[in-house]
């Protein structure tokens, strides 16, 4: 984060690098040398962009099994369907980005794939439950503006930084990816809600633990946005 903030580019300086950065790759392809060993795992532009991977295949199908398990528990007021949707729904997300390390298909499409479909999941998942709980309607709803508004701006905050996703984001802000994409951090903001309203059946805890979320989620979009800021980037037909 050092580099980040101790320069602030201007927008001539943005492109000539990004210009300057796909020149030698492409040099180098040139020559023979693999993008990979370029551009190390967590890269950008490690490997090809694609969006017909193993790993997307395995984020389409746990998505198209979640909310059609979640739309037929709706429909019919079951819990186990509602459960089953909410497993599929943490199996797959953990078993898609697995092979997609695992095979080295890490890709930014796939990564966006990934949120996207993590947002809609949890929607079907905690709107189905709050149509039996309606006691829990205010502290769902308080999460899922933390998770489908605040969460999702933050998630793709990646994309201006040549990073592959996310999970590579301590090389941008270290603070925000221990509180964001640590592996214990995504449990607690993904799981814990929903494991609070069926263990605790408590709705106050539920919604404290929601604006906790929501004020650190918050924070952290400040804080990267503060950083693009830092770095100067902006028209200069245009100067702010």
């Amino acid at each position: 984060m050092s580099e980040v903030l101790s320069r602030r580019p201007t927008g001539q300086d943005v492109s000539a690098t990004s210009a300057g950065g796909t020149q030698e790759l492409i040099a180098a392809e040139a020559m023979g040398q693999p993008r990979s060993e370029q551009c190390p795992a967590g890269c950008a532009n490690h490997g090809i962009d694609r969006l017909l991977t193993l790993a997307t295949v395995v984020t389409l199908i746990r998505t198209l099994l979640c909310v059609g398990l979640g739309m037929a528990a709706i429909a019919g007021s079951n819990g186990w369907l509602l459960g089953s949707a909410l497993a599929a729904y943490w199996i797959g997300d953990v078993a898609d980005g697995w092979i997609a390390r695992r095979r080295d298909e890490e890709t930014l499409t796939g990564a966006v794939v990934d949120i996207c479909a993590d947002r809609l999941c949890v929607a079907v998942v905690y709107l189905g439950f709050v149509a039996d709980y309606s006691e829990f309607a205010v502290a769902l709803g308080v999460y899922l503006v933390e998770f489908m508004l605040v969460d999702t701006v933050l998630s793709l905050a990646f994309l201006r930084w040549p990073v592959a996703g996310p999970n590579y984001f301590g090389r941008v802000d270290r603070l925000v990816w221990l509180l964001n994409w640590w592996p214990p951090a995504k449990l607690v903001n993904s799981a814990v809600p929903a494991l609070l309203c069926v263990w605790l059946g408590s709705p106050g805890i539920a919604l404290g633990v929601a604006l906790a979320l929501l004020a650190v989620k918050s924070a952290c979009l400040t804080r990267v946005v503060r950083v693009l800021g830092f770095r100067g980037e902006r028209c200069e037909a245009h100067p702010a």
